[in-house]
């Protein structure tokens, strides 16, 4: 981590956590400043270079920390679903596992079979530049 006062500090974290640079500042720095200076402020202590490199050192915490749960919750899902002792455990391990990668989406196709109803193109809608307009 770089060599960061609290109040830098406070910052990153709250960047992080908010995504507003204008409240961030507000709360880390100064509360009764006006909101043309936080904005200002904020947006200058955003581009610090030392504050950059630790909002970034904190969003990688973040998604590691993350993508360690996914791939826990996976390890332990395919295990039950795999060596579940109760056929309605080992379904409901499998039925989680499709949610979390979105293989239990359905898919609707809103076409007619006679395609009276199908949406129209963007082309057909607008038309298009080779049909003469300009």
């Amino acid at each position: 981590m770089a060599d960061l006062t609290p109040k830098q500090e406070r910052f990153a974290q709250l960047y992080v956590e908010l995504g507003s640079a204008a409240e961030a500042y507000r709360r880390a720095y100064s509360s009764g400043a006006k909101p043309e200076t936080c904005q200002r402020s904020g947006h200058d202590a955003l581009h610090h270079p030392k504050i950059s490199a630790r909002i970034e050192e904190i969003r990688d915490q973040i998604a590691e920390r993350a993508l360690w749960k996914r791939l826990k919750s996976v390890e332990v899902l395919s295990s039950v679903a795999l060596e579940g002792e109760k056929d309605s455990d080992r379904v409901a391990a499998v039925k989680a596992l499709n949610a979390m990668y979105g293989w239990d989406k359905q898919t609707i196709d809103h076409t007619s079979s006679d395609r009276s109803m199908s949406p129209r193109s963007f082309s057909e809608m607008y038309g298009t530049a080779d049909d003469g307009e300009s």
